[in-house]
């Protein structure tokens, strides 16, 4: 939507008979947001921000005051960790709260500016471009964050939404909008809280959750900061840096010793730790010469990013079955337990990926696969969408 013309609400404000010196705080906090990025849509006040996505205001301000339940459905998925039983929380917001998180990122934080090491969660950006910050890797550093999104507290957010230009009442709403409460216990101060809204007292902290479409763009303007050290800590070291959401990678194309990639671990772990975010040291391992360097699932030993033998090993196997008179797609997704349609769309998602990455392999694949004969209704149909 078209951000508002700041005369023409002044304009109005003074047809309406607004008092002038309202009108000059309101057109100050247009410029104050506007310097961020003029294309930022504006919003001054709660009331205003229910006007702008048509919300109820008095659903806003208990969802704010955390009186009304969470309202978000979770969903646990178990995670992919050989040997051990973990799970991972997925918080489904309900509509309405989804519907003011997504105006957040359609009409303010699309517009936002992230670190230029941060390669996810943002336009244009792919796990491909950050495989490519890392050619001729020889020593590779890799780091995961543990509960990346939940490592963002309400407070991180609303003091980014203040960045941003709002003023400080909305940023902590925004805040509270955007995350989901967990208990903290008792208060630890027992006099009585001097909050300016009484109704927004509360014993409970917020965290990013994650399924909110906020959170991605969030979580990486919570790690601006934390990027920037990084970056410095990398090129300190004669490094390369880059992130994609929770994993991160230093590389060097030079001869490295052992003990100098124990030690930038060693830094780049306090420096996370210091920012408030948990290093998964289970996850976080160093890779020399002799073995396989690997960033995001592609190797990244050579000039340009290549996929894993693994990975083109499975494609040509589904392609195998699919292609042999005496299987074909039925009997292949018969022998997979799976339905046709959902054979379909993993292989062409596995060539899709394929094509990113190694662009020729992947276009061989990708007509080969055509060139099955598919039992469904709609083929090419099917593959104009996957065009898309």
């Amino acid at each position: 939507m078209p951000t508002p013309n700041s005369q023409r609400y002044a304009s109005a404000g003074r047809r309406q008979g607004i008092d002038q010196t309202i009108l000059d705080h309101a057109l100050t906090a247009f410029g104050r947001i506007r310097a961020t990025d003029p294309r930022i849509t504006p919003v001054l006040t709660l009331r205003h921000f229910s006007v702008l996505t048509g919300l109820p205001y008095l659903f806003l301000r208990r969802t704010i005051a955390r009186r009304s339940g969470t309202g978000y459905r979770f969903v646990y998925l178990k995670k992919r960790i050989p040997g051990r039983s973990s799970m991972r929380m997925i918080s489904i917001p309900p509509e309405s709260l989804a519907l003011a998180q997504r105006w957040l990122v359609d009409n303010v934080l699309r517009y936002t500016q992230v670190h230029t090491a941060s390669f996810a969660f943002h336009p244009e950006s792919s796990p491909v471009q950050a495989a490519e910050q890392h050619p001729n890797t020889k020593w590779l550093l890799k780091v995961d964050i543990e509960d990346f999104f939940h490592s963002v507290s309400e407070g991180t957010v609303s003091a980014i939404f203040a960045r941003l230009g709002f003023q400080k009442l909305l940023a902590f709403e925004f805040g509270r909008l955007c995350t989901i409460a967990v208990d903290r216990g008792p208060s630890r101060n027992p006099k009585p809280r001097t909050e300016p809204i009484a109704l927004y007292a509360s014993d409970y902290e917020g965290f990013l959750p994650q399924g909110a479409p906020t959170s991605p763009m969030l979580a990486n303007l919570a790690m601006m900061r934390t990027d920037t050290s990084l970056a410095q800590c990398a090129k300190r070291h004669g490094f390369r840096y880059s992130r994609y959401a929770d994993d991160l990678a230093f590389s060097s194309d030079a001869e490295r010793s052992i003990a100098q990639m124990r030690n930038l671990k060693v830094e780049v772990c306090r420096l996370l730790n210091q920012a408030g975010f948990t290093p998964n040291l289970r996850k976080t391992v160093i890779r020399g010469p002799g073995t396989r360097r690997i960033v995001l699932g592609m190797l990244v030993d050579g000039p340009s990013p290549r996929l894993s033998r693994e990975y083109k090993d499975n494609i040509r196997l589904h392609l195998h079955y699919l292609t042999d008179p005496a299987f074909g797609p039925a009997k292949h997704a018969l022998a997979r337990k799976t339905a046709v349609s959902s054979l379909y769309h993993h292989v062409r998602g596995l060539i899709g990926w394929a094509k990113q990455v190694e662009p020729d392999y992947g276009h061989l694949a990708l007509e080969e696969f055509k060139a099955v004969d598919w039992p469904l209704v709609q083929p090419r149909q099917i593959e104009e969408a996957w065009d898309e």
